[in-house]
């Protein structure tokens, strides 16, 4: 019987090698370590921040993407699963420096909550901010604090409203 028991965790432990192997190197997280990126902004002056974006944002050179990534422990180089991406946006006034820039993973990689759900989500508050509909204080604070949580607020809720408006009345 002792045989058998050996055997047995023999099998488990190489099933669970086996599973770690396949798993992608370093864990991706859909919201970021507060600890590694808490978001950090450049303004706070909606004016200053509106149609401004492209002026703030610096080129993403190999040693500087490097750096984000070994800081989640994934290893240098290129990821196409993951997008080095401004938790507060540039858009929104958010800064290019390392405390707001995370490996954010793709759709390939997270059906879900993934750089392109955010990428609407920024698209859509940007937009609200520069027209006025929300201050910009309070996106900064949304994305700072759990982009995902705004997506549902803010994202889904102006999708849910549409679809109303255009169902047709009993």
């Amino acid at each position: 019987m002792k045989g058998a028991w050996a055997a047995i965790k023999l099998v488990a432990i190489a099933t669970l090698v086996v599973i770690l192997a396949a798993a992608p190197v370093g864990a991706f997280e859909v919201l970021p370590d507060k600890n590694l990126t808490g978001g950090s902004i450049r303004t706070g002056d909606r004016d200053a921040a509106c149609g401004h974006a492209k002026e703030h944002r610096g080129p993403m050179l190999s040693a500087r993407r490097d750096e984000i990534l070994q800081r989640y422990g994934l290893p240098p180089g290129t990821h196409p699963d993951y997008e080095i991406d401004h938790l507060i946006p540039l858009c929104l006034g958010g800064s290019d420096d390392p405390s707001n820039l995370w490996p954010q993973p793709r759709q390939s990689i997270e059906k879900t909550w993934n750089a392109e759900a955010k990428d609407r989500l920024e698209r859509l508050m940007c937009n609200m901010v520069c027209d006025g509909q929300i201050d910009i204080a309070t996106a900064q604070q949304a994305f700072a604090t759990d982009w995902i949580a705004a997506y549902q607020t803010y994202y889904e809720r102006r999708k849910r409203r549409q679809r109303q408006k255009a169902a047709p009345s009993p």
